[in-house]
């Protein structure tokens, strides 16, 4: 009885959620403060409701229903006290301290549940920062903070969790989130695995090339790389090892293919929205300059599955398993409308109407298609089923970006930017590129334990000044960024969509991620390749520029990913990988006199393959 009231209370508050960011995006906007305390306090709610402290006994349930009390209460509080908070900065009264104090309770409480102890730990430690950072001595050491003002900074304040990040997540990311789960509820996502094992079953390890292509297509709807490999993972992992792939194999495919969807157009995750608001650029700009880089990646991809494939001498799907594709276009053409609506708006609106008017097509469209098919009105079941998914979905990013304000809470009060960014500069010895690698190096720590979205937000700050001024374009510098928090979810020692990846498949998960990095070695030099040659973020474009920079480029995926995987035309000894890595790093110099010898590199491992094909055959 318990657990049904519970379900039934949290598919009203869920319900609510999703009608009022419906609202907001389609209708009229919603203050942007009232929206985000709304976002806040009834995500925190859900989490609360629908991960139970314990399955049975009144003390867990007590213990649940007080959090939602807090959870609601904090958001109530902040929207009825926005005219006075304000001009208590600094000299807070009891109330706002005793508020705050239970928010930053309630809100590393729905960390913990959802992550883990690892948010709650990196933020509790520069909260200890803030308090305690006049007892460090040398450059980072602080004035005093006393803790009601930086707990009311943090927890009351749009420098604290309703800051950028949160308010991202509320206008923008929601609706997109909610928009994939309504594609995969609808029947999208079989659409688009079908759709991929169309085009690419029949080729040279096909099952593989259907994980990287409709891996693409739903990562960069999902958002997230976890999340992605679960779904597509749990059919594209097996067929892979079905036809001969290895299971570390399989698993590193889809893990490579899964996170390459954070830096895809035209949805790249919760990241690329917060960069556009924290640049104030344009998000139809970002998805243009990450567009090069995106397409790259896949190439890379794409060319080290073919390469393994040839390797391992397997074959694509038997011609009885590949479906018709233009019999899967014919009966799966109502999912692509929603996105061709959702592409050109983000062009011609805000991002949120852009959302909502994709999201809203593919309800109208489903909902004809019921009508037209089967002779009723629509199937009410999966509508709730859409709204149950879209806010489940949501609440991994609504607890990232609300841990994120804390951490750029205390980094503004206390000014710790400013001094980390000095710090960084004279590690690096104002050389950009030592700079650029110890910002790697961070962002891939950190993102071992944080979410794309955290890790990002705290890099912005204060690697991104750092970048910038160096002399580094700034869109750069945040592609940059992005890209090696995306990365850590395949790098050792702890690769979570590695990870999930190795669960489907049975395999260590070290092997898995090991081998997700040979699969996707071209991500660790694409962000150098986009810094140095601002040409594949398309700026300072000219024709002659742009075809030397892609041939180059593209020749470059290509050599690198057959040095990895140890095939070309045919395998390849140690030799002539150390060539092809070789050709690949000079033809990503974009320098004349290196594209000649990286072709040279590549022309002399072609002729001595095609000599050992003739004598093979």
């Amino acid at each position: 009885m318990v657990q049904k009231i519970r379900g039934i209370v949290t598919f009203c508050l869920s319900a609510f959620l999703v009608l009022f960011h419906l609202y907001n995006g389609g209708y009229r906007p919603i203050t942007a403060d009232v929206l985000r305390s709304v976002h806040v306090g009834c995500g925190l709610a859900i989490i609360f409701l629908s991960r139970p402290a314990a399955k049975k006994g009144w003390v867990g349930l007590f213990w649940d229903i007080l959090l939602v009390a807090v959870s609601l209460g904090w958001a109530a509080y902040f929207t009825f006290s926005l005219d006075v908070l304000p001009l208590r900065t600094g000299n807070p009264i009891l109330s706002d301290v005793v508020i705050g104090t239970l928010a930053l309770v309630v809100l590393f409480e729905a960390a913990r549940r959802l992550f883990g102890f690892v948010l709650p730990a990196i933020a509790t430690a520069f909260l200890l920062y803030g308090l305690f950072g006049k007892y460090v001595p040398g450059p980072l050491g602080l004035r005093s903070i006393d803790y009601p003002w930086l707990i009311t900074h943090c927890m009351l304040s749009t420098e604290g969790v309703f800051g950028i990040p949160i308010g991202v997540s509320a206008a923008y990311v929601f609706l997109f989130i909610l928009f994939a789960a309504a594609l995969e509820a609808t029947g999208g996502g079989a659409f688009f695995m079908q759709l991929a094992q169309a085009a690419m079953g029949k080729f040279r390890g096909g099952p593989a090339k259907v994980a990287v292509v409709a891996s693409a297509c739903m990562g960069t709807i999902s958002g997230s790389a976890v999340a992605n490999v679960a779904g597509t993972g749990a059919i594209t992992i097996p067929l892979m090892k079905k036809v001969g792939y290895e299971p570390k194999m399989a698993a590193a495919i889809e893990a490579v293919a899964s996170s390459g969807g954070l830096i895809m157009p035209p949805i790249m995750g919760a990241a690329a929205f917060i960069m556009s608001e924290l640049l104030g650029v344009p998000y139809s700009r970002i998805i243009v300059y990450a567009a090069l880089p995106a397409i790259l990646y896949y190439l890379a991809v794409f060319a080290a599955v073919d390469f393994k494939a040839g390797r391992l001498g397997l074959k694509g799907l038997p011609p009885s398993k590949v479906p018709n594709l233009r019999k899967t276009l014919k009966e799966g053409f109502r999912y692509l409308v929603p996105l061709v609506v959702l592409v050109v708006s983000i062009f011609i609106t805000t991002p949120q109407r852009a959302a909502f008017w994709g999201f809203a097509s593919l309800i109208v469209l489903f909902l004809l298609s019921d009508v037209v098919i089967k002779g009723k009105l629509g199937n009410f079941k999966v509508l709730a089923a859409v709204v149950e998914s879209g806010c489940q979905q949501a609440l991994p990013v609504i607890v990232a970006c609300a841990i994120a304000g804390v951490v750029v809470g205390v980094i503004s009060l206390t000014g710790l930017g400013f001094m980390l960014t000095g710090v960084l500069l004279a590690l690096g010895g104002k050389s950009l590129f030592i700079v650029l690698v110890i910002s790697m190096i961070t962002s891939l720590v950190l993102g071992m334990g944080l979410p794309i979205t955290a890790c990002y937000v705290i890099l912005a700050v204060v690697a991104g000044p750092a970048l910038e001024q160096l002399g580094l374009n700034p869109i750069a510098a945040h592609l940059f960024l992005i890209y090696f928090g995306v990365l850590s979810g395949i790098t050792p020692p702890v690769a979570l969509a590695a990870y999930v990846g190795a669960g489907i498949a049975g395999e260590d998960p070290m092997k898995v991620a090991v081998e997700a990095c040979k699969v996707g070695v071209v991500a660790f030099l694409l962000p150098y390749a986009f810094v140095y040659n601002p040409v594949l973020l398309l700026q300072h474009v000219t024709p002659t520029r742009l075809i030397f920079t892609l041939t180059g480029a593209s020749f470059g995926c290509v050599a690198i990913a057959a040095a990895a995987q140890g095939f070309a035309l045919v395998k390849a000894n140690w030799i002539q990988r150390l060539l092809l890595l070789a050709a690949s790093l000079l033809l990503f110099s974009f320098n004349v006199r290196n594209y000649v010898l990286g072709f040279l590199c590549l022309a002399i491992v072609l002729i001595w393959q095609i000599g050992q094909k003739k004598r093979c055959s």
